[in-house]
């Protein structure tokens, strides 16, 4: 796995919204997508919070996270257990060395550290702060709001 898709490009690719083409198009072609402890929990929670928004019925919730489970089943999406302490470390040493020139949120944090410790080299996300980070620490970004933009360190 060379690739970490950050959990809102995630939901993109399930949930039609503005930047799902262009995340689409970045795994495309990625022969499986590590799936976290931060993506158990974020992709879902963001269906639910769908539902709550009146942005999506309970039936398309339900719909798509059958589509979730599919790819879970199929190893499309790779589960990948952490060492959560470890994430959190390299997340609080990302931290001191970018958040005050980046202003980086600790979630978006403990997704660069997650792909930097599974060993990814490239990361898709919509979070320009995040790619930010990413890119500083030596990741190969993509930018799903700017298709076609792909960034080296």
């Amino acid at each position: 796995m060379t690739t970490y898709v950050d959990s809102s490009a995630l939901v993109a690719v399930y949930v039609p919204e503005r930047f799902s083409k262009a995340a689409r198009g970045a795994v495309r072609n990625v022969p499986q997508v590590p799936f976290t402890q931060l993506h158990e929990l974020e992709v879902p929670n963001a269906f639910e919070l769908l539902v709550g928004r009146g942005l999506i019925s309970r039936e398309e919730c339900r719909a798509i996270q059958s589509q979730l489970r599919d790819d879970l089943e199929t190893q499309r999406l790779a589960p990948v257990s952490l060492d959560l302490e470890r994430v959190f470390t390299s997340a609080s040493e990302l931290s001191h060395v970018y958040t005050a020139k980046f202003l980086t949120r600790s979630l978006d944090l403990l997704h660069v550290a997650a792909a930097q410790l599974t060993m990814c080299v490239r990361f898709v996300s919509a979070d320009d702060r995040q790619l930010a980070v990413a890119k500083a620490a030596g990741l190969d970004v993509v930018d799903i709001k700017r298709p076609g933009r792909r960034s080296r360190s």
